[in-house]
């Protein structure tokens, strides 16, 4: 008896799980999510306010949304996104099929284009990434891994 009960349990528990999974919105941590929520604004004139953020996400694919949690940083007035396994990614290759992407900062959601920088010289962007991540600035670019994708973000023009 107590065996059927259990059984059930973990049966609405599976429903339950199922269901959040597919009508999910945002991101959480390492799990993707699909069309981020929140206050939709204009692309802003300066990113800087990104910096009091550890993380950001951002979502590919519009007509079917894909959405992750990550780092950013900006460098001389642009938004960064860098791709530890940037081969190995989703959405890095969905960015490169379709550069459309939106950037949730907070609560706020803002409409842009990715694109991948290459080729890439990290040390180019160290200081700028030290200023909010001291303990990545710290390692030098013989010490990252190899596969580093990064991703400058430009508004969008019609």
């Amino acid at each position: 008896m107590n065996l059927k009960k259990i059984g059930m349990a973990l049966g609405v528990l599976a429903l339950i799980l199922v269901g959040v999974w597919l009508f999910r919105g945002d991101p959480i941590f390492m799990i993707s999510g699909k069309e981020l929520q929140g206050d939709f604004s204009p692309y802003p004139k300066d990113w800087k306010f990104t910096d009091e953020y550890s993380t950001i996400a951002i979502e590919t694919r519009p007509l079917d949304p894909h959405s992750v949690t990550t780092l950013c940083f900006v460098h001389e007035g642009d938004l960064y996104i860098p791709a530890q396994n940037g081969s190995g990614k989703d959405w890095t290759q969905y960015v490169l099929e379709e550069s459309s992407v939106r950037i949730k900062v907070g609560n706020k959601v803002y409409p842009a284009k990715a694109e991948r920088v290459w080729p890439l010289d990290l040390a180019e962007y160290q200081e700028s990434i030290a200023a909010k991540y001291p303990e990545l600035g710290e390692r030098s670019p013989e010490d990252l891994p190899e596969d580093i994708w990064l991703f400058r973000i430009r508004p969008v023009i019609d």
